[in-house]
This record gives C-alpha cells, structure tokens and sequence, in this order.
C-alpha cells in the first residue's frame, strides 16, 4: 500500500478550488497560456496547434465548476490524476 504524502486531498482544498473556479472566467483560467508550449510539451490532448484549440474545453469549465461545488458542499475530498 502506498502512502500519501504531503498535504494531501482534503475536503478544505476542494473547497478553495470550487470558490476559485467559481470567481473566474474560462478566459481568466487560460489567460497567459500559449498553446504552442503545450504542443512542444506534447500535453494531452494533442490538439494544440492553433491558438484557437484553447477553446476546446470551454464547453467543460461550467461542469467542472459545478462539480467541485458539490463535491465541497457535501465535504468530499478528491484525488485526481494526471499521467
């Protein structure tokens, strides 16, 4: 078994996530990004070829958003993984 170390998920950050995501725009959530990193970084999904493909996810951040809600108003904590 393995352990967590660090902070580790709490009911607390998913909290501070949901009012994050909440005060903000999608465009404030990828301002400063530049797509063409992404594309040398190979970050998953390969879309990043114009600066356009940002936009792909925008259908996603109001789900998102509500999602931490909820996970916070009910006081879970998350684990999400990135590989």
């Amino acid at each position: 078994m393995s352990t967590i170390t660090g902070e580790g998920p709490t009911a607390d950050r998913v909290g501070l996530a949901a009012d994050t995501l909440a005060q903000m725009t999608y465009d404030q959530l990828i301002h400063g990004i530049d797509h063409s990193e992404l594309a040398v970084a190979e970050i998953y999904p390969q879309i990043w070829d114009s600066p356009t493909s940002l936009d792909w996810a925008r259908d996603l951040f109001t789900p998102l958003t509500e999602f931490f809600q909820a996970a916070a108003s009910d006081g879970h904590a998350m684990v999400i993984w990135l590989d």
